[in-house]
């Protein structure tokens, strides 16, 4: 069974750029990707400079969360106790001055995501991500406290610098997945600040955006199953096929990037002639996105006879045409999936989709210059 495409109602048009120059070849755990419905939405966000969140205006301050967490420990009925204590909120260090730039050499305008007024998944992480530009550690401090999450909730989180593939990524997540229903905001004052000796931040970002429900797919590909759970309730179980051994799907966390409903993929993409016994051409419907190189959730009737009992696709998960329709139908961006029983190649963290919540929180809060906090 074939593999992933390209990106379709995608997290944000940076995101749907660098979807669109990986899958012209992918060659380890994706499927070959020729074009889905929303390609040529993509070509055209990738070739110009169309970003739909550079008109939002600044965005309301959320109201503060209420302090405070009960931490009494329990004890029989009617027996005398401590009075309850709140753990304290964590507080991040103070934020140095952002060093500015005047007449910059080279300005870069940090591609945001998720899409303005959007309602995602409890995976999807605050995305800031400086394309081709390098941002000096020593310059980061600052930067971090030009950036203002607010939340519904008062989440505890934390921001994580991350370089990959030429790219400088700044990212927000919580300890643990967002709480369902969590509005939030973005207010971003970058503009003008210092990324290097010769180069600035061009423009302000903000947005806001709401999370839906907590939505996990649990894919066991030892039991060749993928499991949906709604705010903790299993809703149903599902027989799947993986990627065989010689292309093992990513294990670990893993988010939806994109909704691409059909999509046409390519064995030529990735290296694998149409005629090789390992070739492939075909439309798959019901795609889902989780990794820029290529891996889909998708409908794969060709290999119907290995639902539930064998792995044999190029990266991809795959199930019936009914199952991949109800699954769809149920799933958002920053959807959960969690991948299990491959023994693959485990997902990358940056760089390749959103693999943060594959760092544990003492690592992500090392990649944050002014630590955790209550947003």
């Amino acid at each position: 069974m074939p593999a992933p495409p390209a990106p379709t109602s995608v997290p944000a048009p940076t995101l749907r750029a660098a979807l669109a120059a990986a899958a012209a070849a992918v060659l380890l755990a994706g499927c070959g990707i020729a074009e889905s419905d929303t390609d040529r939405l993509s070509r055209k966000v990738a070739a110009g400079s169309v970003d739909t969140v550079d008109s939002v205006d600044a965005v309301d301050a959320v109201d503060d969360a209420v302090d405070g967490v009960d931490t009494s420990a329990s004890r029989p009925p009617g027996a005398p106790g401590p009075a309850p204590t709140a753990t304290p909120d964590p507080t991040r260090s103070p934020a140095p001055e952002a060093a500015l730039l005047r007449n910059p050499a080279r300005q870069v305008r940090p591609a945001i995501a998720p899409a303005h007024g959007a309602t995602v998944g409890i995976g999807q992480p605050v995305s800031l991500v400086f394309k081709g530009q390098k941002v000096d550690p020593a310059l980061r401090a600052g930067i971090e406290g030009r950036v203002r999450i607010k939340t519904s909730t008062g989440v505890v989180g934390a921001w994580h610098w991350a370089e990959a593939k030429g790219d400088t990524y700044l990212h927000f997540r919580p300890r643990e997945y967002w709480p369902a229903g969590t509005k939030v905001t973005l207010d971003a004052r970058l503009a003008g600040v210092r990324l290097d000796a010769r180069t600035a931040a061009a423009g302000d970002r903000q947005l806001a955006f709401t999370v839906g429900p907590a939505m996990v797919s649990k894919v066991d590909l030892a039991a060749h199953t993928l499991t949906l759970v709604k705010d903790g309730t299993p809703l149903r179980t599902i027989p799947v096929s993986g990627g065989e051994d010689r292309f093992k799907t990513r294990e670990g966390v893993k988010t939806i990037l994109s909704k691409d409903g059909t999509v046409l993929m390519d064995s030529r993409t990735i290296g694998i002639p149409r005629t090789s016994p390992d070739g492939f051409y075909g439309r798959y419907e019901w795609s889902m996105r989780e990794t820029v190189s290529g891996e889909y959730v998708h409908a794969a009737p060709d290999n119907a006879e290995s639902f539930g009992r064998a792995n044999v696709s190029h990266g991809c998960i795959g199930m019936s045409v009914a199952d991949a329709k109800w699954l769809y139908e149920r799933s958002s961006v920053g959807d959960v999936i969690e991948v299990t029983g491959t023994t693959g190649k485990p997902m990358d963290r940056f760089g390749n989709g959103y693999g943060d919540w594959n760092l544990s929180w003492d690592e992500w809060l090392k990649g944050s210059t002014l630590g955790a906090f209550k947003a």
